[in-house]
């Protein structure tokens, strides 16, 4: 699984949020999997203004305390229109322009496969010549590839630093 080299501009995106560590997501504390049943069950997708493109949801990691080994923010939710008019329980997260190396994990099961493609990129973030920024990283599920979520194709830009 080697990644593209992708360029992006500055995106807002607008959802739900928790912090949490990847310690704390390997045992009983771990807060993820109830974010996106929250995201999804209290009806996110459907009712957040001023989508960009309603097919696609984001998991963005940001507000990065160190690196992979300490604390950061975890915001599940839709990209949308810089005006738009949000309700307040929506935490905003601007994603600046930046590069990215991303990563196409195979297809199965959503859970397995963004389990297995993150640590493929803990790995391949420690080789000599890669340097991570730690400012925002992102999952995108697109409405075609992620529709069955047991046979799932999932996108994880991680910002990288330009060499």
């Amino acid at each position: 699984m080697n990644p593209k080299i992708v360029e992006l501009g500055h995106m807002r995106v607008a959802g739900l949020q928790i912090r949490t560590t990847n310690e704390a997501e390997c045992g009983p504390n771990a807060k993820i999997g109830a974010l996106w049943n929250r995201y999804y069950q209290e009806g996110y997708p459907a009712s957040t203004p001023g989508q960009k493109d309603p097919a696609v949801v984001f998991g963005v990691y940001a507000d990065y305390e160190s690196d992979e080994n300490g604390a950061y923010s975890l915001l599940v939710g839709k990209e949308v229109e810089a005006e738009a008019p949000l309700p307040a329980e929506l935490t905003v997260k601007e994603i600046p322009a930046s590069t990215y190396a991303v990563f196409t994990t195979r297809v199965g099961p959503t859970v397995e496969v963004i389990t297995e493609a993150w640590k493929h990129i803990w790995e391949w973030s420690q080789q000599p010549g890669v340097t991570r920024t730690f400012v925002a990283d992102f999952e995108l599920y697109d409405g075609v590839r992620c529709a069955d979520m047991n046979q799932a194709q999932i996108d994880i830009y991680i910002g990288i630093a330009d060499e």
